[in-house]
C-alpha cells in the first residue's frame, strides 16, 4: 500500500468536517490499523517489526493525543486576543464560523509542525545504528559509539537555521566540558549538530567545537549508509501523519469548531452570525 499523502488541511476540508458528528469520544474513521501501518513502516525504513510498531505508536501519541490535549484547552478569549483583524478581512472571513475555521486551521498547522519534529526525533533514535541515550545528557539527543570506541553526540534540529548564535556558543561550551569528562574516563568525544533539512555541506569553522553535518549526510548515517534514507523517512511521515490527520479531522475538529463558534458569537458576531468588525477590533484591543 502506498501512503495516502494528504495535502494541508484547507478551509473547505475543515468546513466539511463540521458536518460530521462532533465528539471527542467517537470511534475514529481510520483507513489503516496500527498493525498495518507498522508493516509498511518496517518495509519502508527496513526496520524490524518491533521498532516499526514503536514509531507508529509514537506518531499516534504525538499527533492525535497531543492535538486532543491542545484542542481541548483552546479558549475563545485567547484565540480572539491572537486574532489579527487586518488579515482576517483580507482572507475573506465573513462569518463567525469563518473565524473559527481559520483559528482551527492555525492551531492544526502549529500542532502538526510540532508533531513532525518530535516524530523525526523518534525515527532517528529508532533507526540510527547503535543510538543510545546520552550518558552525559547536556544538549544532546542521543549518542553512538564508533568502532574505535570514540563517542559521538548528536543534537538534532528541524532545520539548519533553528539554532541562534547564543545557542551555538552554548553548545561549543558544553562540548568542551563533555570532552573533559570523557577524557577523564579515557574516552574521546565528538559533538555534532544535525539539521534534518536545509544544510548542504558539513562544516566546522575555527572556534566551533562541534561539527555541523550536511542534512543528507546525517540521514545517510541514520539509514546505515542508505543515500536515499531522507526520502524514506519523508514517505513514512506522510504515511503516518496523513492517517492520523484523518482521525483528527473526524473526531476533534467538528467539536472544536462548534465550541469556538458558539463562544465567539456573542463577542464578535451580529444576529445573522456574521463578523461585526467594529466589535472585533474593540474586543481584540480590549
Amino acid at each position: 500500500m502506498r501512503p495516502d499523502i494528504t495535502p494541508p488541511a484547507t478551509s473547505k476540508e475543515l468546513a466539511a468536517a463540521t458536518q460530521r458528528s462532533p465528539s471527542f469520544d467517537e470511534e475514529p474513521r481510520r483507513h489503516t490499523s496500527n498493525a498495518e501501518l507498522a508493516d509498511e513502516v518496517s518495509q519502508i525504513l527496513q526496520l524490524d517489526r518491533e521498532r516499526a510498531a514503536f514509531i507508529v505508536a509514537e506518531s499516534e501519541r504525538l499527533y492525535v493525543n497531543r492535538m486532543r490535549e491542545r484542542f481541548s484547552k483552546l479558549r475563545v478569549s485567547e484565540r480572539l486576543k491572537r486574532t489579527n483583524p487586518f488579515l482576517l478581512r483580507i482572507r475573506g472571513a465573513e462569518t463567525v464560523r469563518d473565524w473559527a475555521t481559520l483559528q482551527v486551521q492555525s492551531a492544526l498547522y502549529a500542532s502538526e509542525e510540532e508533531a513532525v519534529g518530535h516524530l523525526l526525533e523518534a525515527i532517528i533514535k529508532a533507526c540510527f545504528p547503535g543510538a543510545t541515550e546520552p550518558a552525559l545528557p547536556d544538549d544532546f539527543d542521543f549518542e553512538s559509539i564508533e568502532s574505535d570506541g570514540a563517542i559521538n553526540g548528536y543534537q538534532v534540529k528541524m532545520s539548519w537555521d533553528c539554532m541562534p548564535m547564543s545557542s551555538r556558543k552554548n553548545l561549543s561550551n558544553t562540548i568542551v566540558r563533555v570532552k573533559e569528562q570523557y577524557r577523564d574516563q579515557g574516552k574521546s568525544f565528538v559533538g555534532y549538530f544535525a539539521p534534518c533539512y536545509g544544510r548542504a555541506t558539513t562544516t566546522k569553522p575555527p572556534g566551533q567545537e562541534y561539527i555541523t553535518l550536511a542534512s543528507k549526510e546525517f540521514w545517510q548515517r541514520v539509514g546505515n549508509g542508505d543515500p536515499e534514507y531522507d526520502v524514506r523517512v519523508g514517505e513514512v511521515c506522510a504515511l503516518l501523519c496523513s492517517e492520523f490527520r484523518t482521525e483528527v479531522l473526524d473526531t476533534l475538529v467538528p467539536d472544536l469548531l462548534q465550541r469556538l463558534t458558539l463562544a465567539a458569537q456573542p463577542e464578535i458576531g451580529d444576529r445573522e452570525g456574521r463578523i461585526d468588525y467594529a466589535r472585533l477590533f474593540r474586543r481584540v484591543n480590549k
